[in-house]
């Protein structure tokens, strides 16, 4: 009976292996599948992808993002009638992680790479862990920000302390996951999981898929896990957002179970900002119609 287990075993390594290297080598393809650019700042090297024209809009993205997946929730809500600029937060794909990746300096390097391309002033598209980087940009560059745009966005709650955070347990994926084998095989096998932790029909959403590979991502999802998800909660009184003057646009659902609504209802508390509310979607707002018109007629009207 052991060697039909075994047997058993070997196929399913040999299927698995095979499955693996198909997968990881499409992936590794799709990420180099950009015109990716390059520019020094003084925090390092900083990677982008710039296509379009029009009204500029710059996204941050969220963990496990980088420029693809910055670019492609680009396209797909804004489409053509655009500038779009998808940098790589620090630690992420093509972007080197400086000694202090802190959501402050990150918000200071879009400052500076619009400097660098010779642009005034974009509209900041921030979504999920990208809010604190969307959100100190706005507080510390307003002169470079024609609006603000949380989509599915971290916010402020309130003050914690380190302590209080550990006690809370994990504000990032567990660091065993992080590399692009596990990720792969939970993503492959155990795709149902991503639908308790983004919503509904996560498993298989476009920008999802577009996690892998990982090994490029390492050092930002780790940097976000340790540094950027927990600043708003650390800095709670650094993030006045009182004092934010460019018009806001919120987009959020109500069971997003990464980015709490309740953290949205008190941002929304303390400014002014346009809102599209939805009671379901999760982190995706998956099967929400709309957003397009919804950001367009904003900016239409913002511009």
């Amino acid at each position: 009976m052991w060697w039909i287990l075994l047997g058993i075993a070997v196929i399913f390594c040999i299927v698995i292996t095979i499955q693996y290297n198909r997968d990881i080598k499409t992936a590794y393809n799709r990420l180099e599948d950009y015109d990716v650019k390059m520019m020094d700042t003084r925090f390092g090297v900083v990677s982008y992808v710039d296509e379009g024209k029009g009204e500029t809009i710059l996204i941050a993205h969220g963990i496990f993002g980088g420029y693809d997946q910055g670019y492609a929730s680009l396209a797909s809500l804004v489409g053509n009638n655009y500038r779009k600029i998808a940098v790589s937060r620090f630690g992420y794909p093509g972007t080197e992680l400086p000694d202090d990746p802190a959501p402050a300096n990150q918000a200071a390097s879009y400052a500076e790479l619009l400097d660098n391309l010779g642009i005034g002033r974009v509209y900041i598209l921030a979504t999920s862990a990208g809010g604190a980087a969307g959100l100190r940009f706005v507080l510390d560059h307003p002169e470079k920000t024609k609006g603000l745009i949380l989509l599915s966005s971290g916010a402020p709650d309130k003050q914690r302390s380190k302590t209080e955070l550990k006690e809370l347990g994990m504000t990032g994926p567990p660091a065993v996951i992080v590399h692009d084998f596990p990720m792969w095989f939970v993503m492959k096998y155990f795709g149902f999981i991503f639908n308790s932790m983004m919503g509904a029909g996560a498993d298989s959403h476009e920008l999802l898929q577009m996690i892998l590979p990982v090994a490029p991502r390492r050092q930002g999802i780790i940097a976000d896990t340790n540094i950027t998800n927990v600043d708003m909660t650390l800095h709670y009184d650094e993030y006045v957002l009182e004092d934010i003057k460019p018009p806001i646009l919120v987009l959020h659902a109500k069971d997003d179970p990464m980015a709490p609504f309740e953290n949205i209802e008190a941002l929304l508390a303390r400014v002014n900002a346009e809102t599209a509310v939805f009671k379901t979607g999760g982190h995706l707002l998956s099967g929400n119609d709309g957003l397009t018109k919804i950001i367009e007629d904003f900016i239409e009207k913002t511009r």
